[in-house]
């Protein structure tokens, strides 16, 4: 009840900050395990997308948000998944696969970090790993224009783009070693995230 309700806020809040247009949406499983993977611009990422997908999805919360007034309850009240950034959290690895093991759709941003030039940056593995020792599905989503949300009066209700991919389940491919292969992995989700974004957007991914 309390998700339902904080999503109808958001979705209210981000008709008034921002014009969106989605395209994919009909790809988006409605039920079973899901591993979205998108492009990271803003803060507002995450809310964005918990308000345009049609079904509920969790996220990897940095773990300091939890200690905020009313945020950090919004978090604990919703189940998000507490991270410490800039080390290899394997608890809430460990906590994500359980929730994809559950069935529920949970949402990564690869490149750990907003894109402050809205180019993408180089990924992490933890999202390949996810994707590989869990089996399920994972659906890409590329989106422009999130970096201007509330960023200046001159950038008021700026335009976002969303466009979510056709699922795909990735497999480890050759041979080399585990590491070798996930980075594999990696590349080709990250490459499917580029694909849908105009050139100037994709960064380290443009010549892949």
């Amino acid at each position: 009840m309390f998700y339902a309700v904080l999503r109808l806020a958001l979705w209210v809040f981000t008709r008034l900050i921002c014009r969106y247009r989605v395209r994919g949406r009909e790809h988006v499983p409605l039920q079973g395990p899901l591993l979205v993977v998108a492009n990271h611009l803003s803060w507002y990422d995450p809310l964005l997308l918990g308000v345009v997908l049609p079904r509920r999805v969790w996220f990897f919360t940095k773990a300091e948000m939890f200690r905020w007034p009313i945020i950090g309850l919004g978090c604990r009240l919703t189940g998000q998944i507490p991270v410490h950034r800039g080390e290899s959290d394997r608890a809430a690895l460990e906590k994500g696969l359980t929730y994809l093991c559950e069935g529920k759709a949970l949402v990564v941003f690869p490149e750990g970090t907003v894109a402050r030039q809205e180019q993408m940056l180089a990924a992490h593995m933890g999202a390949a790993m996810l994707a590989i020792r869990s089996g399920v599905p994972v659906l890409p989503i590329a989106h422009t224009g999130t970096r201007r949300v509330l960023r200046s009066l001159r950038f008021w209700f700026p335009r976002v783009d969303i466009k979510i991919g056709k699922p795909y389940t990735p497999t480890l491919q050759g041979g080399g070693s585990r590491k070798a292969q996930l980075q594999v992995v990696m590349e080709d989700m990250m490459t499917r995230i580029a694909a849908m974004l105009p050139e100037e957007n994709r960064g380290v991914y443009g010549d892949r």
